[in-house]
């Protein structure tokens, strides 16, 4: 028996490796094991402890119909959409609103359904007032307002398979309602009235599972579901040591996805060492290069044979699972060819053009398209790039609507502002002759400031009924705008004598073009000041002249947070290339000290971190030398501050610095908060430093005004050259010897007189 327990022990191991392999699959804890193994055991090396979490990845390529853990809310079945979190209150005679739900990325069962709850005046005429519910313009059902529902009424509405296919959908709410049966009942009285309650919801029947037959087709998903309560559901890992396009190509992913929700959350990015010990499962995208991987990737990679395929970028999806949990979710991982850079193909992720050319679950890309430049619209605002459709004015239903325009908070206004309308106005509000006919207005409202338009009084520009209207915007209204111009339309168009308007149009009808603009002159300074921020690093062609230099070592935190500053800096560059900015990479080599010197600079964390800034640390504004205090700041109750000034390396480009000025969180990672950003964006004050203090005060200090009003004697004398001072003694040194010696003669002169 002792001499046949080895042959034993080897056939039952390799039995059990047989067994435990899984067909496309690889297992592993951040060490390499044999392509296809079910263990966590490395080559030539030990076991990890039991306590490592174990990843296993399965290839999708080749599988028509891939299944994966939903991102449905709370991860429980069936979702409950809540429509408004306020009542709202329907008014007149002829009244709708619009409420939006949205369907996740899921399976979703047969028993769904919308519930109105809502209750109305108890005088309105049973016979003649309705309410009425359409899904997506269809409508779905109408019910009689009578004196049973006045108190609380109630319509549930079965939702079939298109009022629950993937993605947004409207719900409108009209009401027709009377309280008499005269036909001019008085639209305005407040007694003639519904209101829709806050307790209204859709009911979806969502599963635990959503599935799909092609993952790069409906890509961004399903890592960001937009109108989905979290709407992020990814995290981004690069390897520990990325090179400097890796981190650059993680960023640009992070802030397209983010760019693509309406919370504009950061996109969380971290190493792959700090993914691989938390352990947590979720939709992962991995982005390097196939060689950097050390952890669970590794095994991926080497099993896959990626580092062998002849590519300029390769997308992989595979299913994921940890520590063989029943749900799975999906890792896409993202690598470069052995001769190519993230540079030249990473925005086949980012530019949404692109995206729409994905298709499958493994896309190897051998000859990448070029990015195309497009052309700039960024020094154009429109109701259209707002995201406004035209607006429609009609008799009837002509009350006010409202668009909210933004201009970038880093232009600097130059001239005279003006919201330049494209018109088309009904044939029948421009007739003039006779005395009875009513004058027409069409009235235009920038931040309560009322413009009003007779239509009579406009010439048509072409014979298609096209007008125009420039409506002026004075300074004082941008003064207290703030960037921010809500626009508000109103039309008055009623015939002559007409108390009511049953019907609506009776072809009468303004159209306002969604090309109307925001004509705002402009340029974008170059200042060393954070009054425009965030110029100049943003300017009207993006961020091609922006350089970000990171320290030789950084963590997942410190990652995140450069997302979400590159996250506010980019809702400013509105350009087809606004995210072709540069990284370079702590310890500097002479080439890049040549290179950065071209670029405008943003460095954030420890200025420890930072050999290059600490060899010229008697330049920067804030250091050891240079405290807070100095500036008239309590250095104890600071918590972050960000500083501009002229860059170490090219006094004609602009250096910016954030940091942490909490000595008691030292070391913690953070350096930035929202709250700063937003301050920056909004405060336009002029300064070379903003501090963000522990009692959440956020201030702006102007170094070159506390410095003026502080100089003084010693200051000035300090600034004058040594020659010069020894020049202006040695002169007053001569007259005063002149004078001792006139003096001198003139008493001798007086004795002898005397």
């Amino acid at each position: 028996m002792r001499k046949n327990w080895k042959p034993a022990l080897a056939l039952l191991t390799v039995t059990t490796l047989l067994f435990g392999q899984g067909a496309g699959s690889v297992s592993a804890q951040g060490q390499a094991v044999p392509p296809g193994a079910g263990t966590a055991a490395s080559q030539g090396q030990s076991p990890q402890s039991p306590q490592s979490p174990v990843f296993t990845f399965t290839s999708l390529a080749s599988q028509a119909h891939a299944v994966y853990a939903a991102n449905g809310p709370d991860q429980t079945l069936g979702t409950v959409l809540r429509l408004a979190s306020e009542p709202v209150t329907l008014g007149g005679v002829n009244e709708s609103f619009d409420y939006y739900y949205s369907v996740p990325r899921t399976t979703v069962g047969s028993n769904n359904y919308l519930e109105i709850a809502f209750s109305h005046s108890e005088l309105l005429n049973a016979t003649r007032s309705t309410l009425t519910v359409s899904v997506d313009d269809k409508p779905m059902k109408s019910v009689f307002l009578t004196k049973e529902t006045a108190q609380h009424g109630r319509i549930r509405i079965p939702l079939g398979a298109a009022e629950t296919a993937f993605g947004f959908h409207k719900i409108t709410i009209t009401k027709h309602s009377l309280l008499t049966d005269n036909i001019c009942d008085d639209q305005h009285d407040p007694a003639n009235w519904v209101k829709i309650d806050k307790s209204s919801f859709a009911f979806l029947d969502t599963q635990a599972q959503a599935s799909s037959s092609d993952l790069l087709k409906e890509y961004p998903l399903p890592f960001v579901e937009p109108g989905n309560s979290t709407e992020v559901y990814t995290k981004i890992v690069v390897p520990d040591a990325a090179q400097p396009d890796v981190v650059a190509a993680a960023l640009k992913v992070a802030t397209s996805l983010s760019a693509q929700t309406a919370t504009h959350r950061p996109i969380p990015i971290v190493p792959e060492s700090e993914w691989k010990a938390k352990g947590d499962l979720g939709h992962v995208i991995a982005i390097g290069n196939p060689e950097a991987w050390n952890g669970p990737l590794k095994t991926l990679v080497a099993d896959q044979g990626i580092a062998e395929r002849d590519q300029k970028l390769g997308l992989d999806y595979y299913q994921m699972r940890v520590n063989q949990s029943p749900a799975a979710k999906l890792l896409l991982l993202v690598t470069r060819g052995k001769e190519s850079s993230f540079a030249e193909t990473i925005h086949l992720l980012t530019d949404q053009e692109m995206n729409k050319q994905l298709a499958g679950n493994q896309l190897v890309v051998k000859q990448a398209p070029g990015q195309s430049a497009g052309k700039s619209q960024s020094h154009i605002l429109s109701l259209a790039s707002a995201g406004y459709s035209p607006i429609m004015l009609e008799h009837g239903n002509s009350g006010t609507q409202q668009v909210v325009l933004k201009i970038p908070s880093h232009w600097k206004i130059t001239g005279d502002v003006s919201l330049d309308l494209q018109m088309k106005i009904s044939p029948l509000l421009m007739q003039s002759e006779g005395e009875d006919k009513p004058q027409h207005q069409l009235t235009v409202t920038v931040n309560g400031v009322p413009h009003t338009v007779l239509l009579q009084q406009l010439k048509p520009v072409d014979k298609n009924d096209g007008y125009q209207v420039r409506v002026p915007i004075s300074p004082a209204v941008l003064k207290e705008a703030n960037h921010i111009l809500t626009v508000a339309f109103s039309a008055s168009m009623d015939l002559k004598g007409d108390a009511c308007a049953p019907e609506n149009n009776k072809g009468r009808w303004i159209f306002v073009d969604k090309e109307s603009t925001l004509d705002v002159p402009h340029e974008v300074p170059a200042q060393n000041s954070f009054q425009y921020w965030p110029a100049p690093f943003v300017q009207d062609d993006g961020m091609k002249n922006t350089a970000f230099l990171l320290p030789e070592k950084w963590t997942g935190e410190y990652l995140t947070q450069f997302s979400m500053l590159l996250n506010e800096m980019l809702k400013e560059a509105d350009h087809p290339q606004g995210n072709a900015f540069m990284i370079f990479q702590e310890p500097l080599t002479e080439k890049d000290v040549q290179a950065i010197s071209s670029y405008h600079v943003i460095a954030m964390g420890d200025l420890e971190h930072y050999p290059s800034l600490l060899q010229a640390e008697g330049q920067l504004l804030v250091n050891e030398i240079k405290p807070l205090n100095q500036y008239h700041v309590v250095n104890e109750t600071t918590r972050y501050v960000a500083w501009v000034q002229p860059s170490i390396w090219n006094p004609q480009r602009t250096m910016s610095f954030f940091q942490d000025a909490d000595e008691s969180k030292a070391g913690q990672g953070s350096f930035l908060h929202a709250d700063l950003l937003q301050y920056l964006k909004n405060a336009h004050e002029d300064g070379q430093i903003v501090v963000m203090s522990k009692s959440n005060d956020i201030f702006t200090v102007q170094v070159d005004e506390i410095v003026a009003k502080e100089t003084g004697f010693d200051e000035m004398v300090g600034n004058i050259s040594l020659w010069l001072i020894g020049g202006v003694l040695a002169v007053f040194l001569i007259l005063l010897v002149i004078y001792i010696r006139m003096l001198k003669v003139e008493k001798k002169k007086a004795k002898r007189k005397g």
